[in-house]
């Protein structure tokens, strides 16, 4: 009988930031990752030479332990970036985090009047408290107007998560768009120098000088130099924790290994680790279940010969387009770049059911070379080609979905060998350092070693601004 003291599945940035965590302290650990390869959404694809990331990530923390961390693994492989994203919109680009002075000059001197008429009707409506904001579109309207959210907001947000605006909560506005206001962006545009500014977003941020996934591969390289138990190609199909030992058993190159341990960490989609426990769910956990859902994501890699943009990444705002956005992996680091040529990652979002998710690969990389042709509109060879679908990648931000999630909390609380870290595992939006904060805080408190509330972490949001002063 093989036994472990804990077993984490998902070698993510959480579940390996756990094992990290667990290697001192004589915990016999297990960690188990269903793909071939660590890092999760933060994984590097290799296809020969070929180096990509999944998406673009930046590195950039508040969290002082974290990023401790995060400068110890990685030492001399940290490449510091400068910032540079934009949006493309009607054929012009516009500065991201979105300045609004240049959002009205870029439109034109007729629609940036109707912009700023339409800020401060909405400003009138809130001071009147005429304006209801129940939703993510009520309340960005009331900070910019409608006429702003029409433009900027409502076409990239909805192709990202596939539902209507009213239809995704005012908090997640909240936390992902720091409240500048017009006038605010206005005022500091004419008094630069105040010492009242804003903070913006990060214009620098690390990042691993061979793909986002490098720094993954060196917790993976430490943590079974400590003699954690990493095995991929993983896949859990059972857990019973009928008794005080838990009993898991997992799929691994063809056979069924079954092992037993005192405590589970999980970063696996949260719907699908409490779907091994449909036989004991009461009804209100499996009606809560059923409303929570999951963007899946499309990852399409080309490398080309041509550099096309000097930024990190551009967002697709255009809504003729289905691509929502674009990286040239080069603009992090100059080692990421083959032979003198360019990989680029292009990213769709999608349902299951979708059309995009379902057809064929070779359709799927043809319909993207089209797009990318149609934005860039100049010649380029392309030199290499691969997909890679990830399913489940971001829960959705419905309206109501914490009441439900909640439920979910409860359920999961009563069971005290069980905790979620992680994006997936607890079905919330953590960027990576997040996710890392997650695993360790959740492995002290089973050490004993602290009283951590992971589900604390990322409520303030107060690095995602979106909108900036000029």
């Amino acid at each position: 009988m093989t036994s472990y003291d804990v077993i984490i599945i998902g070698a993510g940035p959480a579940g390996l930031t756990a094992a990290y965590e667990l290697m001192s302290s004589g915990k016999k650990t297990l960690l188990l990752e269903k793909k071939p390869q660590v890092g999760g959404l933060a994984e590097t694809k290799v296809f020969g030479k070929h180096r990509y990331d999944i998406g673009p990530h930046r590195f950039f923390t508040k969290n002082k332990e974290v990023y401790d961390l995060f400068l110890k693994i990685l030492g001399d492989d940290a490449v510091e970036v400068k910032r540079k994203t934009r949006i493309l919109f009607k054929n012009s680009y516009f500065d991201y985090p979105l300045t609004p002075l240049n959002a009205l000059f870029g439109l034109g001197i007729f629609e940036s009047i109707a912009i700023v008429f339409s800020y401060f009707v909405a400003r009138l409506k809130s001071y009147l408290k005429m304006s209801k904001i129940t939703n993510f579109e009520e309340w960005v309207i009331d900070k910019f107007g409608a006429k702003l959210f029409n433009n900027f907001f409502k076409n990239y947000t909805e192709k990202v998560w596939g539902i209507d605006c009213k239809d995704i909560g005012k908090d997640w506005a909240a936390q992902r768009i720091k409240g500048l206001s017009l006038s605010t962006a206005i005022k500091f545009a004419l008094f630069p120098n105040s010492k009242k500014r804003p903070k913006t977003l990060v214009d620098m941020f690390y990042y691993p000088k061979l793909g986002a996934g490098m720094l993954w591969e060196k917790f993976e390289e430490e943590i079974k130099s400590k003699n954690i138990n990493v095995v991929k190609n993983a896949e859990v199909i059972n857990i019973d924790d009928a008794d005080e030992v838990i009993t898991l058993e997992y799929l691994s190159d063809g056979d069924i290994k079954k092992v037993y341990c005192e405590h589970v960490l999980f970063s696996n989609p949260l719907l699908d680790f409490i779907n091994f426990y449909k036989d004991e769910l009461p009804n209100d956990v499996i009606d809560a279940a059923s409303k929570l859902e999951y963007r899946n994501h499309i990852s399409v890699h080309i490398t080309i010969d041509k550099k096309l943009f000097d930024d990190n990444w551009i967002y697709i705002h255009s809504p003729e387009l289905k691509m929502a956005r674009i990286a040239d992996f080069t603009n992090f680091s100059k080692d990421m770049s083959i032979e003198g040529n360019y990989p680029l990652t292009l990213e769709y979002f999608c349902f299951e059911d979708d059309e995009i998710w379902n057809s064929d690969k070779n359709d799927i990389v043809d319909f993207a070379i089209s797009e990318l042709k149609q934005i860039f509109k100049e010649e380029f060879q392309v030199v290499h080609t691969d997909i890679t679908k990830n399913p489940k990648a971001y829960p959705v931000i419905r309206t109501g979905y914490e009441e439900n999630l909640n439920i979910l909390r409860e359920w999961l609380s009563k069971k005290k060998n069980l905790t979620a870290i992680g994006r997936s595992g607890m079905f919330k939006y953590n960027n990576q350092d997040h996710a890392m904060a997650t695993g360790l805080y959740a492995v002290r408190n089973l050490l004993g070693k602290g009283n951590f509330d992971p589900w604390e972490v990322n409520v303030d949001g107060e690095y995602h601004e979106e909108i900036r002063s000029a």
